[in-house]
């Protein structure tokens, strides 16, 4: 599993979107909206995660669904790396994910 402490979300999409960090107990703001090709990251240091906990992405499609990443990383606070998902399709039907 990918070994991260910051997350960035790539709009590939047909629509506007905003993202969130959730792993078990929690999750991260929401993300400023952003429309298609243009990403944010999310610096996952600024929250309270526990080291080792799995996280992943939530996107919501403005006027449309908010649908869950399937792949999952773990946060590891000391580890310097970013973990980049891509967003693709329209608002209603969309996939999340998460680049190699």
């Amino acid at each position: 599993m990918q070994e991260i402490n910051r997350i960035a979300c790539v709009n590939a999409a047909g629509f506007v979107q905003e993202f969130r960090v959730i792993w078990d107990g929690g999750r991260t703001d929401l993300s400023p909206r952003y429309p298609n090709l243009q990403s944010r990251t999310i610096d996952l240091r600024r929250y309270n995660i526990p080291d080792g906990a799995e996280v992943w992405v939530e996107v919501h499609a403005i006027l449309g669904r908010t649908k869950q990443a399937k792949h999952r990383v773990k946060f590891v606070r000391d580890h310097d790396a970013v973990a980049t998902y891509r967003t693709k399709g329209t608002t209603l039907f969309f996939e999340i994910g998460l680049e190699g």
